[in-house]
């Protein structure tokens, strides 16, 4: 099933028009653009009867070979409906797809060549039905970007454009109907009512002028140089109407343009370097907006509408020494987005490390990757959502978020069972990849930070007890030795590295675990081992990042994984 789906995504990518970003689609695009361009010819030679008696065969041939591949086209568009116009169901999504104006000129591009297997067709009907075929040339719309630019113009502007028909077939009326009465009685067989005084009205309102129906009286003439005058106004505010939209939509394209290219060269910049405390190359976490609008030479504005919306991309304020002071700067920060929520990345391991706060918590996130990197294993990131509390308009850009969308995938009623509500898409996928992580004996460990503390010296804080009823208490990690294999493992390398023994403690009562907490719900319901490892936030937010994340992926191999994979 998911290979067929895979399959349909493929070929819905190929056969999207202008999908840039596939380059069979691109071939896909320019083979049908020039296959009608040749329809086109074929109709128009078609037309000669010395050509078409002399090469009869081959340009059926060709009509053969043209209406298979379009067939095969419809078809597979017909197939793919319900990933190209998704819907609840699969019937809606088909009923979607027929109602789109693109169909209904696909399937009137190969009806011609079938209608005579279905009923007996007269010749003379056939040589008309054949014209049909010319239908095939608006195909070439889907393929052009400056047509589908006109498609949105109008559909955008329809209440503008259609108050514009309104006065325009007001006018002809009342035009009309006024020179009937004054042309009627000089002119009884130009003018002998009123709807054939409409197509003099057309064609003086439009400037067209055929010169075959015109007023001979004095207020006839007139009223017609009334009438031609107003029709050069009305006629130019469609005119104006779509023409300045265009060249807007236009200028928004080139501007879309250079934005990609923009973020492709930005992309570029955090590259992948060797980090040698890891032993592996990692993605760069950090540029400075300053540095970034120097060397890519980008205006402020342009720096902003990268990291607009809910994207790659974002800025974070991280303090910095500068000039003996500590101040706060702006930095751009870049993140390998490939879900809704963020990142997930399977590695087909039984070891996952889940980082549920990278938004709200800047140093987590891009610790949590480094140390996935270096172990080699499996990533979930959520990058996009936080707690209610802090789902603001400075958080969260532009829009901000709903109250019922604004929740937190560290602790939240939507894992519970009696979740009233319907829980978001967004963390309904990251509850299914926590699923898709799981193996058999699979380890999470799910990484947060804590503040410093006055009162506290911890450097680690390890949690794993499940709350359960009665007296007995129960534990999220059945295999309590490999906890404290870790634990050791963990003050051992780090003492060697920093000549200090860090302070790790285990399930203390300074945080607050919910039964709604990804701990309970990874061991309830993903079946799998977990632990919550909180780590102090001026840790990992200092320069010893890489060292840090170094020890603790050894640590973890040694005490926790070292037999497993």
């Amino acid at each position: 099933m998911a290979d067929i789906v895979k399959i349909k995504r493929k070929i819905a990518s190929i056969l999207e028009p202008g999908n840039k970003h596939d380059k069979y689609a691109s071939y896909f695009d320019l083979f049908i653009e020039i296959l009608v361009l040749l329809n086109v010819v074929a109709v128009i030679l078609q037309s000669f009867e010395p050509i078409e008696s002399l090469y009869h065969l081959q340009l059926n041939a060709f009509e053969i070979f043209t209406v298979t591949i379009f067939s095969i086209e419809f078809a597979l568009r017909i197939w793919i409906a319900d990933i190209s116009h998704p819907a609840k169901t699969r019937l809606i999504s088909i009923k979607k797809f027929v109602a789109s104006p693109t169909t209904w000129i696909d399937f009137l591009a190969i009806m011609p060549f079938f209608v005579p297997f279905w009923m007996n067709v007269d010749l003379r009907h056939l040589r008309v039905l054949r014209l049909v075929r010319l239908m095939r040339v608006f195909k070439l719309a889907k393929y052009s970007q400056a047509m589908i630019h006109i498609g949105k113009i109008v559909s955008e502007k329809k209440q503008e454009l259609l108050a514009t028909f309104l006065l325009m077939f007001s006018v002809l009326v009342l035009a009309s109907s006024v020179m009937y009465y004054t042309e009627h009685e000089a002119q009884p067989t130009v003018f002998p009512n009123i709807l054939y005084a409409f197509w003099w009205g057309i064609i003086t309102l439009t400037t067209v002028g055929y010169g075959d129906t015109y007023p001979i009286t004095p207020f006839g003439k007139i009223l017609g140089g009334m009438v031609a005058l107003m029709g050069v106004l009305i006629v130019a505010i469609p005119t104006g109407i779509i023409s300045s939209s265009f060249v807007q939509k236009m200028e928004e394209t080139k501007y879309l343009k250079r934005m990609r290219e923009i973020r492709k060269r930005l992309k570029e910049a955090f590259y992948k370097k060797y980090i040698p405390e890891l032993a592996t190359k990692i993605r760069r976490g950090q540029l400075s907006v300053d540095a970034v609008k120097v060397h890519l030479e980008l205006s402020e504005n342009d720096v902003y509408k990268i990291a607009e919306g809910k994207n790659e991309f974002r800025f974070r304020y991280k303090k910095v020494l500068q000039n003996s002071l500590v101040v706060d700067k702006l930095f751009l920060e870049y993140r390998e987005i490939n879900t809704d929520y963020g990142t997930f990345t399977s590695r087909n391991s039984r070891v996952t490390l889940v980082s549920p706060e990278s938004l709200k918590k800047q140093s987590i996130g891009y610790f949590t990757y480094c140390l996935a990197e270096k172990l080699k294993c499996n990533y979930i990131s959520n990058e996009f959502f936080g707690e209610e509390s802090t789902a603001t308009e400075e958080s969260f850009g532009d829009s901000g978020l709903e109250e019922e969308t604004a929740f937190s995938f560290c602790q939240h009623n939507a894992y519970l069972d009696n979740f009233k509500g319907q829980v978001p898409t967004d963390f309904a996928e990251w509850k299914e990849d926590l699923s898709k992580a799981a193996k058999k004996d699979s380890i999470f460990l799910v990484f947060n930070t804590f503040e410093k503390r006055e009162d506290s010296e911890s450097m680690i804080n390890l949690y794993y007890l499940k709350e359960g009823k009665g007296k007995e208490t129960t534990y999220t990690f059945d295999k309590l030795e490999k906890i404290q294999t870790f634990k050791r493992a963990l003050v051992s390398n780090t003492n060697s590295k920093y000549n200090f023994t860090p302070s790790v403690k285990e399930n203390t009562s300074d945080f607050n675990i919910k039964e709604s907490n990804i701990l309970h719900y990874i061991h309830d319901k993903v079946a799998a081992n977990v632990i919550l490892v909180y780590i102090l936030e001026d840790h990992i937010a200092s320069d010893k990042i890489f060292s840090f994340a170094a020890i603790l992926a050894d640590s973890i191999k040694e005490g926790l994984i070292l037999d497993l994979d």
